[in-house]
């Protein structure tokens, strides 16, 4: 929408203007007109640091709103069976008066888009309800899309109502071949749709300005995005240098109660014995003696009333799984080291037609790179440590015996730059690890430590869900030629950086004001040593075994916002040349070999070549017997899921290395030939590999 010049306060002005602005909060009396003016000054503070920090210098104009208006509609309904395309129709007028209306903060249209939601929420709720009165009919012929990018927004009401049918549907043929009970499954749908419709309805100002200008930084690029007040201290709580305080134990919401879904290992409730999964917690006991109900609380109010610091204590009153009875348990809050999100070793012994004896292989797996950045400095040695827990681990070994090491980072998201730096530094003599572009600059971050933890073979294996600081590491051993990377065709390709904003530190200045919460924000982007971005690219890899990831829709590229891809100056680097071409080649030979006569790999590919077919229609049937014939599983394999999924502790727990899983088998077999064929190359002295451009100006350690 055309604006004039004196409407666009941008940067410090913008800034400015809040100022001011908050000091008309703080004078304010009356708490429905401070918090409606504290709203409209986190949208403008959010909208001005989006302009003026974002690595892409982006203005908020009337693509960024078209953009912006499409992300709010998805966010509230992203299967669309809640809005009605004449909904859509009606607020798409205002496609290019969203950044018109950011600039005084005005947030009437999210308002009003979400009071439209509740309506269709109540009546897609009373659908859902009539629809589980009966066992749908899995003899009809008949498909869902499975790509909502795909659909418009229904019609009429009787068009979402049969989207919605569908949905359930699907939820409950996936039940049946689990060989669940469908009575027990539709009572479970039922109680789910209750759960979502009531959170819906508890969702507060703070919820919905946090769903509002997400969608406008996501406009700007996917990863940026504003965390409310509690949001931020959540997760700036948790973090990533995996430990909390609390009573260990993570609860979800069913038919309005709290009800733990884990109580993990070595936290203070374990220790206590008696709260176990599927209780319900339905309340506590107040320092002043009265109680506090918990029935149909947001689930987030209610964590932080459990949680607290350690050495401090709170009373539980809990219902036990099947019981209606009330029983108070009183426990003391701890620190909660998360250790099975630790890196795990393992040492396997890798048969091989190529000698007599095996190929003994240290297998490190790193879920994350984690770390407390703040004690690591100041030289704690209980400093939580990605880095510190690998050392340990190659001197370890070392000691094994161990011919080669395998870094698994599948499904790795990253995680702290500084362990991605010092990690790396593990494998390397001396030399830069990454490249980081900021607005007006470029510098490097270097390894500066001699020596190396690991002069062996080493080979990385990656997937779609490598990403981020997990793709340094890649890059590194690739372009250094250290080692091998095998696995998906390439990481996700996350190469951008954020940083995290509090909103309060940009505007104080004096004012006292409530928690504004935070803007996570993309500020720089990575470049390999060889000068290549991780960005959209990732990091390819060197044998590629096939995998049902390579065709899921995921990875950075998928995203229309996303930074693009592009190249800088090479540096200089030493060049290792432990993975030459013909040496590769062979790999690849002997790998597609074993693979062709392995079942498990021709069931792969078989699943493969259906996936990309039924892809291709975008559609999945829901007549069962169909759907059992593109169902990947066997009964057999049904039942190695379930009893992993059992057996799994947490969401981020790093499972047991599983020898006999024919990929891993395959990884395995891959590190044995690589250490036989290759002995000569591996001892090989480096080289070095001269920059392509000009040396950069700034060098951090």
């Amino acid at each position: 929408m055309p604006r004039k010049d004196y409407r666009r306060t941008t940067g410090f002005l913008a800034l400015a203007g809040v100022l001011g602005l908050c000091g008309l909060i703080v004078g304010a009396q009356a708490p429905a007109v401070k918090e409606s003016l504290l709203d409209q000054a986190t949208a403008q503070i959010v909208a001005a640091l989006l302009e003026r920090n974002h690595l892409a210098k982006p203005k908020i104009d009337d693509e960024v709103s078209k953009r912006w208006i499409r992300n709010y509609f998805e966010a509230l309904d992203p299967l669309k069976y809640y809005f009605l395309k004449a909904d859509i129709d009606e607020f798409m007028v205002e496609e290019t008066r969203l950044d018109d209306l950011i600039q005084t903060g005005d947030l009437s249209f999210a308002k009003k888009v979400f009071a439209r939601l509740l309506e269709r929420a109540d009546e897609r709720y009373a659908d859902a309800l009539e629809i589980l009165k009966q066992v749908p009919d899995f003899t009809i012929d008949e498909s869902i899309i499975d790509d909502p990018k795909r659909l418009d927004w229904a019609e009429t009401a009787e068009e979402a109502r049969d989207r919605l049918r569908k949905l359930i549907k699907l939820e409950l043929l996936q039940k049946k071949l689990e060989g669940e009970d469908l009575e027990k499954a539709m009572n479970q749908l039922r109680i789910r749709y209750k759960d979502r419709n009531r959170y819906f309805h508890q969702f507060d100002m703070t919820d919905l300005l946090e769903v509002y200008l997400t969608a406008m930084t996501s406009a700007v690029d996917p990863h940026s995005a504003y965390w409310g007040p509690k949001t931020h201290e959540d997760l700036m709580g948790l973090g990533i240098q995996l430990s909390l305080e609390g009573i260990g134990a993570s609860l979800m919401t069913e038919d309005g109660y709290p009800v733990v879904k884990e109580v993990v290992p070595g936290g203070a409730a374990d220790k206590d014995g008696r709260l176990q999964e599927e209780d319900r917690i339905v309340g506590i006991i107040k320092e002043d003696g009265t109680r506090e109900d918990f029935v149909e609380k947001k689930l987030n109010d209610v964590v932080r009333k459990i949680r607290g610091p350690k050495g401090t204590k709170v009373k539980l009153i809990v219902r036990p799984a099947g019981s209606n009875e009330e029983r108070i348990y009183e426990l003391t809050r701890e620190k909660i080291e998360l250790q099975d999100e630790h890196a795990q070793a393992k040492v396997i012994e890798v048969p091989t037609d190529l000698r007599d004896q095996p190929v003994k292989v240290g297998v490190i797996q790193i879920p994350g790179f984690y770390g407390d950045m703040l004690a690591v400095e100041r030289g704690d040695p209980n400093a939580v440590s990605l880095t510190k827990d690998v050392r340990r681990m190659l001197d370890d070994f070392k000691k094994e015996g161990v011919e080669a090491v395998l870094l698994d980072v599948r499904g790795n998201p990253g995680g702290l730059l500084l362990e991605a730096q010092t990690l790396s530094g593990l494998f390397i003599d001396q030399g830069p690890i990454v490249q980081v572009r900021e607005a007006n600059n470029r510098r490097h971050l270097d390894d500066d430590d001699a020596g190396t933890a690991w002069d062996g073979p080493v080979v990385v294996a990656i997937d779609k869900g490598s990403a981020s600081a997990a793709e340094i590491l890649a890059g590194v051993i690739k372009d250094y030629g250290r080692g091998l990377i095998v696995g998906d065709s390439s990481t996700y390709g996350k190469g951008t950086v954020q940083s995290i904003i509090p909103l309060n530190e940009q505007i104080s200045r004096g004012n006292k004001l409530p928690n504004l919460g935070a803007l996570k924000l993309t500020i720089q982007q990575f470049y390999r040593p060889n000068g290549e971005s991780t960005q959209i690219e990732g990091v390819k890899s060197d044998i590629h075994i096939p995998s049902a990831r390579d065709h899921a829709d995921f990875g950075e590229g998928r995203n229309d916002s996303a930074v693009g891809f592009d190249k800088v100056a090479a540096l200089a680097h030493d060049m290792y040349n432990r993975v030459p071409p013909q040496l590769v080649a062979k790999l690849i030979e002997r790998s597609e070999a074993r693979r062709k006569e392995d079942p498990k790999f021709r069931e792969d590919e078989e699943f493969i070549a259906r996936l990309i077919e039924r892809k291709k229609r975008h559609e999945i049937s829901l007549n069962e017997q169909k759907f059992r014939e593109e169902s990947r599983r066997d009964e057999q394999a049904d039942e190695e899921s379930k009893a992993k999924a059992r057996g799994r502790k947490r969401r981020g727990q790093v499972e047991a290395w599983d020898e006999k899983d024919h990929y891993n088998q395959e990884l395995a077999r891959i590190v044995a030939d690589y250490v036989v064929l290759g002995r000569q190359v591996l001892l090989a002295a480096p080289t070095r590999a001269e920059n392509a451009g000009e040396d950069l100006p700034t060098r951090v350690p």
